[in-house]
């Protein structure tokens, strides 16, 4: 009849932090994959069907957090990535 002693959480005894922190680089993280994308795309030279797709997923992921077209070219220049 499972836990009948009334602790159904005794993870909560041993560490109190255990949730971490969920939110705390996706904006970084979102330019870092875009970036990367446009380097696999550079050194593949042509656009493969992966990266079309991928690009896809990246852009919407850049345009849910707001990302903009300065803040974009400001980390490829960073990283000398050819537009």
């Amino acid at each position: 009849m499972g836990n009948t002693s009334g602790a159904k959480y005794k993870h909560m005894m041993y560490n109190v932090s255990r949730a971490s922190q969920k939110s705390g680089k996706k904006l970084e993280k979102a330019i870092a994959r875009y970036v990367d994308l446009m380097k696999k795309e550079e050194k593949a030279g042509t656009e493969t069907k992966w990266i079309y797709k991928t690009r896809l997923k990246a852009n919407a992921r850049l345009k849910r957090y707001g990302v903009t077209q300065a803040m974009l070219d400001a980390a490829l220049a960073k990283k000398w990535v050819s537009k």
